[in-house]
């Protein structure tokens, strides 16, 4: 699903910034989703290494750089992109549509860095 999601996100890259926002909803949904299908491959990934489970997304990524050696750098931007899932889904604060529509590229560039890391962990 990650990759479908990273497909779907990919169309909004072509949009100009007025139309990002008026299709923000979408937007907001995908960042959401796609932070929600790394964590799940990342449970997966850690239950067949012997990790039971993890209490936040944060905590998936973070175990993932200290156990199965998941790059610093890849770590700290998925915890970061979670915290926008975070926000958009609790609605912690004002969702700021600027802020939304300029996390495109971004997630983009992260989840698929992403996909392609957990991709090679996973060939044999």
């Amino acid at each position: 699903m990650l990759q479908q999601f990273l497909a779907d996100l990919a169309h909004y890259s072509h949009l100009d910034t007025p139309t990002r926002r008026r299709e923000h909803y979408a937007i907001e949904r995908l960042l959401q989703l796609l932070c929600e299908s790394a964590a799940d491959i990342g449970l997966q990934l850690l239950r067949a290494d012997g990790y039971k489970l993890a209490s936040s997304y944060r905590e998936v990524f973070q175990v993932m750089r200290d156990r199965l050696g998941l790059p610093d750098d890849l770590a700290d931007s998925l915890m970061d992109a979670c915290a926008m899932r975070n926000v958009l889904t609790h609605l912690y604060d004002v969702i700021d549509l600027d802020r939304v529509v300029a996390a495109v590229e971004p997630a983009i560039d992260v989840y698929g860095r992403y996909a392609k890391w957990a991709q090679w962990k996973t060939d044999p």
